[in-house]
């Protein structure tokens, strides 16, 4: 075999313009393959990054409970109960803590919106150290590139913090009053004044349907006791194993006495019209992952996922059959070799190995050379921050600036996809060449 590799080096050596111009071409569809993964697994990232900040733990223990047959408010009882049985059977725990959660309109004095309120246990809450504050030309004509606030003002009462989009909805910034109406639990109207204390970066669609308050205001709000609140989110160490855990947590709720929804994996608030369509009363735990709760904007990611394999399948197709007629016109180019070989006891496989094996060490150069031109892109684009300045864009790629994730896999998808794709291709003439009869390959060689 290490014979057959440098024949096969050789003659890709020999026939040098044509290794570099197919070389070329793999190393491009190499690199294509490598950027669009890396994009997509960079969309996943912030996906999970922004989606686990803002509106979801990695699994949630939230839940409706019904005062009327046709009446759902999302919010569980036993709040500490539910944290204890957590805390004690749940293994790989990274941290566990709850959000209370409303709905209302929020008021300023340039326009108002609905949207949902997040109340924090400031203290069990890494909310504060992650989010971004946003510079005021973000949410202000003409502002400046300072960012105002200090986040450590939140949690003081009657605090609130927004997004940049938001800010712009209401004509305010930081220091500025805005008012929040709520419908409590009885039906009565509530409201407060609350002052703007950070203004932080938009975080994609995610930061579009929540303002953030500490935990007691909506607690105030809502006329709930201490022991009520809107979901208890847990954090794992791994990720991965949430759906997991969700079902453990099922098993550990119920033998606990509790009474639990069947699993749909939906945000809670598309789930109001089936449970408000529900003849019961009481309270019923609704367990999700974080995955369930961003189901709505996964199309992001899917879309992203779907492009990328069509994409590379149109260029590997290209890739394939110009390495196929590459290997017909080498064929063709090298008869007598062919006949000689054939001629001094090389077997039919032999041949045909030779020949693929050609096709796969230029395959495995061009993907080495994709994915070495593409760890460098990747990193210099991640380096340089290049801020994405469609708006839309900013949406759609939950992010400001461009932002690609490269992993190991990726390169090795790559290393081992298109060298066996490029070898692949090289079969049919490869095999043509091996039935060639030497004494007429020598005599087509004249």
């Amino acid at each position: 075999m290490w014979t057959f590799l440098i024949i096969a080096f050789r003659n890709l050596i020999q026939a040098r313009r044509r290794t570099l111009l197919l070389g070329s071409a793999i190393a491009f569809v190499s690199l294509l393959l490598l950027l669009l993964l890396s994009m997509s697994k960079g969309v996943s990232e912030k996906l999970i990054e922004a989606s686990t900040l803002t509106s979801t733990g990695h699994i949630n223990v939230a839940g409706f409970y019904k005062q009327r047959s046709n009446s759902a408010t999302p919010l569980i009882t036993n709040r500490e109960e539910i944290r204890k049985l957590v805390q004690e059977n749940v293994k790989g725990l990274a941290k566990v803590t709850d959000r209370a959660r409303g709905w209302g309109r929020l008021i300023g004095p340039g326009g108002s919106f609905n949207t949902g309120l997040n109340g924090l246990i400031i203290e069990e809450s890494d909310f504060l150290k992650d989010i971004k504050l946003a510079e005021q030309s973000e949410y202000k004509k003409d502002g400046s590139d300072k960012i105002l606030g200090n986040i450590a003002d939140f949690g003081k009462p009657n605090t609130i913090l927004i997004f940049a989009a938001q800010a712009k909805k209401l004509g305010v910034e930081v220091g500025d009053t805005v008012t929040f109406i709520s419908e409590a639990n009885g039906g009565q109207t509530n409201s407060v004044d609350l002052t703007v204390t950070a203004i932080a970066r938009d975080m994609g669609f995610l930061s579009n349907f929540s303002v953030f308050v500490p935990r007691q205001i909506v607690q105030d709000l809502s006329r709930f006791g201490s022991d009520t609140t809107g979901a208890v989110w847990i954090y794992l160490k791994d990720i991965t194993r949430a759906d997991e855990v969700r079902k453990q947590l099922e098993s550990v709720l119920s033998k606990a006495g509790f009474t639990l929804l069947e699993h749909d994996p939906r945000p809670f608030f598309f789930k109001f019209q089936k449970i408000t369509s529900q003849d019961w009363r009481g309270l019923r735990l609704d367990l999700t992952t974080w995955d369930d709760e961003v189901s709505f904007i996964n199309w992001i990611v899917t879309s992203l996922n779907a492009l990328s394999v069509f994409l590379v399948a149109i260029l590997g197709f290209i890739i394939a059959t110009g390495i196929a007629n590459s290997m017909w016109m080498t064929v063709r180019e090298r008869t007598k070799e062919i006949g000689t070989l054939r001629a001094i006891g090389m077997q039919k496989p032999q041949v045909r190995t030779l020949f693929m094996l050609e096709a796969g060490l230029l395959g495995l150069m061009g993907a080495l050379a994709g994915c070495l031109l593409g760890l460098v892109i990747v990193n210099g684009i991640n380096v340089a921050h290049i801020p994405i300045s469609n708006k839309g864009l900013r949406v759609f790629l939950m992010t400001d600036v461009v932002s690609l994730s490269l992993k190991a896999s990726h390169l090795v998808l790559a290393i081992v996809f298109l060298p066996v794709l490029t070898a692949i291709a090289a079969f049919y003439p490869s095999q043509k060449a091996s039935q060639m009869p030497p004494v007429q390959a020598l005599n087509q060689g004249k």
